[in-house]
């Protein structure tokens, strides 16, 4: 016989995910989606993989699915809310790609242009050989390279071993974007600008760049350019009220294969505003804002009888831009194979067998850090797939679990 306390954690989760969670929007266009979705989530609660989540599912213009499961703060047994706010990490990198791309429209800069010209701390770069030395870089970092991760910048976990402590710590992240850029430039590059594709920091660089072709802090631009207009009213690089602080969802561990409350050395980082807004991970928001965000990039650009973005700029996020050298991308062993990366989301560029052959040919997305993800399918009537979790480390069991039953419910 079960004891009392596995017995009292399958009642609560049984009551958040079919009672707490009511969806905002009926789903009766579909079903079977819902249905699907709840089974998939359910299973991954009930097997200690999840605390909560809130998952969104949109198609042509209109929210199919907007609800949330579980629990928000697993220690207290706070449950799960559509509103809740989520730190999402490297989800800001597409909306602060979009801005940049913005302010590309209104002539401020070329996407070829070196990066020196507007940050001259990166005039004299050097790089990593194959031996591992450092010599001068021949290719100069242009703005394109940051945009789609062909710069040669990493990250503390892309980095060889010889410069994670150079991406880690608070002499590159203690200061300003400014103070932020001069000392990165002092790095070695991973390899020549355009040469690889290799995960890194080139968002905060954009983040930057923004901050000087605009004259406006990097905050204040995307209030005033996206999360006004877009009714992103959630958006932001801090939690600005008591309100958000009171929905803001705590950070969970997955420890030997079961999510546990967990300690977010960074959430005291979020209480007030930053003397840095990482243009690369900074921000946190709510499904149903980010989903705003999406939508005007699926729809080309115009969201609320505005237009943001042309629709050949959107093609330029969403279709793939690396060379012909770089076949897919990667993070060293894990191959995503087909997938390529425009300027601002990845791309599904053919099969993706071995990786994510659930994922149909134009498909783009990303992910944040605490186990984010969302998709959109042009060749679904745009679909949009939004699931927000706070687990790390990163893992990809929501994504894993919903893209085919999703696909598979909306072709019936």
């Amino acid at each position: 016989m079960l004891d009392s306390l596995v017995m009292y954690k399958i009642f609560v989760t049984v009551l958040l995910v079919f009672v707490g969670g009511v969806a905002e929007v009926r789903s009766d266009q579909a079903p079977l989606l819902t249905e699907e979705v709840n089974e998939s989530v359910a299973d991954l609660i009930e097997g200690g993989k999840l605390a909560g989540t809130v998952v969104l599912v949109a198609q042509g213009g209109k929210l199919l699915h907007h609800k949330a499961y579980g629990e928000r703060v697993i220690a207290s047994g706070t449950g799960m809310t559509t509103d809740t706010v989520f730190r999402i990490h490297s989800m800001t990198k597409a909306v602060v790609s979009a801005a940049a791309l913005q302010l590309w429209e209104q002539g401020k800069y070329e996407l070829d242009d070196p990066v020196e010209i507007y940050l001259p701390a990166f005039e004299s770069m050097s790089v990593l050989n194959e031996n591992g030395e450092v010599i001068d870089a021949i290719e100069k970092m242009t703005v394109t390279d940051l945009f789609r991760h062909t710069s040669g910048l990493a990250y503390s976990f892309t980095a060889p071993k010889s410069l994670v402590d150079a991406y880690s710590g608070p002499r590159l992240w203690g200061g300003t974007s400014e103070q932020f850029c001069d000392q990165l430039a002092e790095i070695p590059l991973t390899h020549e600008p355009g040469q690889s594709w290799v995960y890194g920091v080139n968002t905060d660089v954009l983040g930057r760049l923004i901050e000087v072709w605009s004259g406006q802090t990097l905050d204040v631009y995307l209030e005033d350019n996206f999360f006004g207009p877009l009714k992103m009213n959630d958006t932001g690089f801090w939690l600005k009220s008591d309100d958000m602080l009171e929905r803001f969802a705590a950070v969970h561990q997955s420890r030997q294969g079961e999510v546990v409350a967990g300690k977010d050395p960074l959430s005291q980082a979020y209480f007030k505003k930053p003397k840095m807004m990482s243009g690369g991970g900074g921000l946190v928001s709510t499904a149903k804002d980010y989903y705003q965000f999406l939508q005007m990039i699926a729809d080309g650009g115009v969201r609320f009888e505005r237009r943001f973005l042309r629709p050949e700029t959107v093609k330029l996020m969403t279709t793939n831009q690396l060379p012909k050298t770089v076949p897919q991308i990667f993070f060293g062993k894990e191959q995503r194979v087909a997938v390529g990366f425009g300027l601002g989301f990845s791309v599904v560029t053919g099969p993706s067998e071995g990786w994510d052959e659930a994922a149909p040919v134009n498909e783009y997305g990303w992910g944040g850090a605490a186990s984010c993800h969302y998709w959109v399918s042009p060749e679904h009537d745009n679909l949009i797939v939004i699931t927000l979790e706070q687990t790390v480390p990163y893992n990809w069991n929501m994504e894993r679990a919903l893209k085919q039953v999703i696909y598979d419910a909306l072709h019936q």
